[in-house]
């Protein structure tokens, strides 16, 4: 949903994809506001009326404050751990591409596929880290299969994995990744910093993996969140009774969205303590993974002539018809805008008259 370009009215209103749901079907939302309701039947039927029974929102400032204080710095801390956690995703995502670059690199050339077997481990590990994180167990049997299944493992490596206990697998997964890192290192002659760059990269992912899973499986401390929602049930029955003894006819509807906007912040804090799961505001992790085994496919697969033939034909295109960069901005325009081409004048400043008439079929072709 794109938020941003919509007004705050359009987008109160858009409730899919929000606590408001989760909120309105828990049982002790609507037992807060039948109870505000038969206090304001009765208030409205004659009974505390008594100076004693009364009860005036300004009495409820010292609890009511306390309680949005404490809400408000725990939801604080929830989305701080869940930016946290998701910075360490992606700079999981992040540092195994800059593994699979350079293990290509520097290894593919002398024609060894060290490099992909290099990251179909590592590939490995990711995949199985993230699964782990949002199911909160090891796989199991019946999941490492499906690695096998989806072509991701072999035979005998799926034995190999067996032989590993739980949570230490993609450990060693990322270790064996780096095996296959060092003896490339020795087969390719690969430079002397290359082995120094990919194993600081695999010991990253293995400090962005143990910190991951330390932040999971540490949840925010129960006496914190104990305290809390006592805070907020006596906040809730208080005010039940507050708004239920004023005489205006509309103290139901301020109680409603009260407690909406109470428990629902509470509801929020909690899934973005937690953002591995189905709720609406966590980590979409089928789409992320897809989107990084894509982008490692392309960077492992992709291949270019120039590897066996040197770039020699892509240096005589390049002495003879040279590449300008100097674009001006109309043509900078063209290339941002969703306009047609021939609205500009496409053809770069600077280029020869030659270059300008060229026709593809006179370029040489590779």
């Amino acid at each position: 949903m794109e938020y941003e370009v919509q007004g705050p009215l359009q987008t109160a209103l858009h409730i899919s994809k929000t606590v408001v749901p989760v909120v309105l079907a828990r049982l002790d939302f609507w037992l807060f506001f039948s109870l505000h309701l038969v206090l304001h039947v009765l208030f409205k039927m004659g009974y505390m009326h008594q100076k004693f029974a009364r009860m005036t929102i300004s009495d409820m400032g010292m609890i009511t404050a306390a309680t949005v204080f404490f809400e408000v710095f725990y939801t604080g801390a929830c989305f701080q751990r869940y930016m946290g956690l998701y910075s360490l995703v992606t700079g999981y995502f992040s540092n195994a591409y800059n593994f699979v670059f350079l293990t290509r690199l520097h290894f593919r050339p002398k024609g060894k596929s060290y490099d992909r077997l290099a990251a179909q481990w590592l590939i490995g590990a990711v995949v199985l880290s993230l699964f782990e994180a949002r199911m909160k167990r090891p796989m199991q049997a019946a999941d490492l299969q499906k690695l096998l299944a989806l072509g991701l493992m072999r035979q005998h490596e799926m034995a190999f994995l067996r032989t590993i206990n739980g949570f230490h697998r993609s450990m060693v997964m990322l270790h064996l990744a780096g095996d296959f890192t060092r003896t490339a290192f020795v087969v390719s002659e690969a430079p002397a910093f290359a082995i120094k760059d990919c194993v600081a990269l695999l010991d990253d992912m293995a400090a962005i993996q143990q910190e991951m899973h330390d932040l999971i499986s540490f949840e925010m401390p129960f006496g914190y969140v104990h305290l809390l929602s006592v805070m907020i049930t006596l906040n809730m029955l208080a005010w039940s009774y507050a708004i239920a003894t004023q005489q205006s006819s509309v103290g139901p509807v301020f109680y409603f969205f009260c407690c909406l906007i109470f428990i629902g912040m509470m509801d929020l804090a909690t899934a973005l303590a937690d953002p591995f799961g189905d709720d609406p505001a966590d980590f979409p992790l089928q789409k992320w993974t897809h989107e990084f085994l894509l982008n490692m496919s392309a960077l492992i697969d992709y291949e270019h002539d120039g590897l066996t033939d040197g770039f020699d034909p892509d240096l005589r295109e390049e002495e003879y018809q040279t590449t300008e960069f100097k674009l001006s901005l109309r043509q900078i325009e063209m290339l941002m805008d969703e306009q047609e081409e021939e609205t500009y004048n496409l053809t770069p400043r600077g280029a020869s008259s030659a270059a300008r008439n060229l026709s593809v079929y006179d370029m040489p072709h590779r």
